[in-house]
């Protein structure tokens, strides 16, 4: 009784043992994108079973070539936006630099302005000042004959 259940276990330890080191040596074989299920068949009829390499990476290759591509899109619309930003800051700079120019025009003649009217207000001081002299020499002049007339 005993000796049949381990020729069953001898034989299907027989059978299992080159299946398993067949599958493991048809999977390192394999490509990626293949399953080993797929192989199928003896080691001789394996290159015509199993997937070509070559077949399987364009697929991949588009795949990785296409992520690629939409990464670059997306780099190249970033950096279109930012050149149209970088245009219209640079409008809005040459906008700002004509107005700084005409403003510091403008602030040249106001300081000529400024200049001219303190130059005039000195003059017109100094009148005052020159009024002022001979009208306390005309006040000095009077109060002597008003006190002669006595």
């Amino acid at each position: 009784m005993r000796l049949l259940p381990a020729c069953i276990f001898v034989l299907a330890a027989s059978a299992a043992i080159p299946a398993i080191s067949q599958s493991s040596s048809k999977s390192n074989l394999v490509s990626p994108g293949g399953s080993a299920a797929a192989s199928g068949g003896t080691t001789t009829a394996q290159p015509k079973a199993t997937p070509d390499p070559v077949v399987a990476s364009p697929t991949a290759l588009r795949q990785d070539i296409s992520a690629q591509k939409k990464v670059i899109e997306k780099q190249i619309d970033t950096q279109k936006k930012i050149l149209k930003k970088n245009q219209e800051l640079m409008k809005q700079a040459e906008e700002l630099d004509e107005k700084n120019k005409k403003l510091a025009a403008k602030n040249k003649k106001l300081e000529a302005k400024n200049r001219a009217f303190n130059a005039e207000k000195t003059s017109v001081e100094a009148q005052n000042a020159d009024l002022a002299k001979k009208h306390e020499a005309l006040k000095a002049a009077e109060k002597p004959i008003e006190t002669t007339v006595h």
